[in-house]
C-alpha cells in the first residue's frame, strides 16, 4: 500500500469514525505497520513518484532560473512524441536550504509525512505537547528534503494575462475549432488514472506555493499551514464538499456536443464541457458552482476547456486556496495510452501570478480489472459523515444520542425518523394525531407506533 492509499483509507476512516476511540485504535494499528509502506525515496516527497530519472537526460535547470521556452504558445503540444516531453519542461532542481522557513517540505510532507517525520494530521503536535515539547522544537523535527532534489515551476509559461485572452488565442489559432462527428471523435474510452496528488495543480514545494500566493491571501495561507501543522486541518471532504476544482477525470465520455468528465473521489465530481458553441450562462443565471461551468472546443484531437463561475474553496494538504475569481484553462491530448493534461489557473485575487500545472493520466491496461479493484460507487457522504469542526477548530465526532449522529448500520433511516415522530406524539411534544387508517378501522399500526419493526 502506498502513501496515497494510506491517505485515502485514513480519510475514509475519518469520515466514518471521526476522532473516536475506534479511530484512535485503528490509527495505532496502522502505525505499527507503517514500516511496510513505500519509503520517500520510492514515491518522492510529493507522493507522485520520482520527478526525474536517468531516462530523462541531463538534469533540469535550478528553481528560480529564468527559462525561455522553445514551444509555440499557440500550439504547445505540436510535435510531442511522449507526454513526459511536456511535463519535463517544468521540472526544476531544488536544494535543501537551511534558512527555508518552510523547512524544505513538500505539501505532501506538510500534512502526512511518514516516520521518522511526525504525522501532523494524526495529532503529532498534541503528542509533543504531552511530552512537554515547545512548538519550536516540534517544528524543528519536521525537516524536508526539498522534494528529493526536485520541484516544479508554478508560474505559467504562457504570455496571456487572463483566461479569456488565453482561450480566445487558442480558439483563433485553431481557426474556430475542429467540428467532430460521432464517426471521427477521438477515442478516450477506458479507465484513466491520475498519479497521486496530480490533478493539474502545480507540483511544487511549500515555499514555491508561498511565492505564488498574493499578498492579500498570504495571511490566509499561513493560517491554513499553521492549522495543518497542529492537526487542525480543514479539508473539503471533511464537510462533505467537493475536493476543490480538479482537472481531468477517471472516465471521459465524448460526444460531438459535449465531453463528460467523471472523477470518483470521496464525492462524485462530474463536469460537463459543452463543445457546441453555446457559451457561458448569462450573468444573471451564472451562479458560482463547486466545479464551475465549462465550455470548450477541439483543436484537431486536442481538447481545450475554459471554466469559470467557480466557488471559492480550499484544497488544503499544504496547497493554497482559490477565490471565487478563479478561472481555468485546460488542454488535453491523448498520446498512446497516456493523457497529457495542461492546466493554467487564473485567480487575480488569490494568486500572485497565473499558476500552471501538468500531469499525465495513464489508461488502465485492463479496465475490468481496474473496475473490480476500485469499483465506482456513489458516496453522497451525508449518511456516513460523523465528523465536524468544534469550537477549538479541531475535528470531533457526533456521539450516540446526539440528534446529528448517523447510525451507520441503520438501513432504513426514514423509518427511524417516522418512529421518532410517533414517540414525540405519545410524549406530548408535538400535536397528537391518530393514523388516518384508524379512522376507518383499517390501521395496521400497534398501539405504540414507535415500536414498529
Amino acid at each position: 500500500m502506498n502513501r496515497y492509499k494510506l491517505y485515502r483509507a485514513g480519510l475514509a476512516l475519518t469520515l466514518v469514525l471521526g476522532t473516536s476511540a475506534a479511530w484512535a485504535a485503528q490509527a495505532a494499528k496502522e502505525q505499527k505497520n507503517i514500516a511496510t509502506f513505500a519509503p520517500t525515496s520510492t514515491l518522492g516527497s510529493f507522493g507522485t513518484g520520482p520527478m526525474w530519472g536517468p531516462e530523462d537526460g541531463p538534469l533540469p535547470p535550478a528553481a528560480g532560473t529564468e527559462v525561455k521556452y522553445a514551444f509555440d504558445p499557440l500550439h504547445p503540444f505540436a510535435g510531442l512524441k511522449k507526454a513526459k516531453e511536456w511535463t519535463n519542461l517544468f521540472v526544476r532542481t531544488a536544494k535543501v536550504d537551511p534558512n527555508d522557513p518552510f523547512h524544505n517540505l513538500a505539501p505532501f510532507q506538510w500534512w502526512s509525512a511518514l516516520p521518522p517525520l511526525p504525522m501532523t494530521w494524526r495529532g503529532a503536535w498534541a503528542n509533543a505537547v504531552r511530552k512537554g515539547m515547545s512548538f519550536k522544537d516540534f517544528y524543528n523535527t519536521l525537516q524536508g528534503t526539498a522534494g528529493d532534489g526536485f520541484t516544479g515551476e508554478p508560474r505559467s509559461p504562457y504570455p496571456f494575462k487572463t483566461a479569456e485572452e488565453h482561450y480566445n488565442a487558442w480558439l483563433k489559432a485553431a481557426k474556430g475549432g475542429t467540428k467532430h462527428t460521432a464517426g471521427n471523435l477521438p477515442d478516450w474510452s477506458g479507465d484513466w488514472r491520475d498519479p497521486p496528488q496530480a490533478n493539474g495543480f502545480p507540483v511544487v514545494l511549500v515555499r514555491d506555493f508561498w511565492r505564488s500566493v498574493s499578498d492579500a491571501y498570504k495571511p490566509r495561507y499561513e493560517l491554513m499551514l499553521q492549522a495543518e501543522l497542529e492537526g487542525r486541518h480543514w479539508w473539503p471532504a471533511d464537510s462533505c464538499l467537493p475536493e476543490s476544482f480538479t482537472a481531468s477525470g477517471r472516465f471521459m465520455m465524448v460526444t460531438p456536443t459535449m465531453v463528460l468528465m467523471n472523477s470518483t473521489y470521496q464525492n462524485q465530481h462530474d463536469r460537463y464541457v459543452f463543445t457546441d458553441g453555446r457559451g457561458f450562462l448569462p450573468p444573471e443565471l451564472a451562479l458560482p458552482q463547486w466545479l464551475g461551468e465549462s465550455q470548450g472546443f477541439w483543436d484537431g484531437n486536442e481538447l481545450v476547456v475554459w471554466t469559470k463561475s467557480i466557488k471559492a474553496n480550499a484544497r488544503g494538504h499544504g496547497a493554497p486556496e482559490n477565490s471565487d475569481q478563479l478561472q481555468v484553462i485546460e488542454r488535453y491530448k491523448r498520446i498512446g495510452n497516456e493523457m497529457l493534461v495542461d492546466v493554467t489557473w487564473y485567480d487575480p485575487l488569490a494568486f500572485a501570478f497565473p499558476l500552471h500545472g501538468t500531469s499525465i493520466q495513464t489508461k488502465a491496461a485492463d479496465a475490468v480489472d481496474a473496475w473490480k479493484r476500485t469499483a465506482v460507487t456513489l458516496n453522497e457522504c451525508v449518511s456516513t459523515n460523523l465528523v465536524y469542526h468544534n469550537d477549538e477548530g479541531q475535528l470531533a465526532d457526533f456521539e450516540i444520542g446526539d440528534p446529528r449522529y448517523h447510525d451507520l448500520f441503520d438501513q432504513t433511516p426514514w423509518t427511524t425518523v417516522f418512529k421518532k415522530g410517533e414517540k414525540a406524539k405519545l410524549e406530548g411534544k408535538i400535536p397528537a394525531a391518530p393514523s388516518f387508517l384508524s379512522l376507518s378501522g383499517a390501521s395496521t399500526l400497534p398501539a405504540d407506533p414507535s415500536t414498529v419493526k
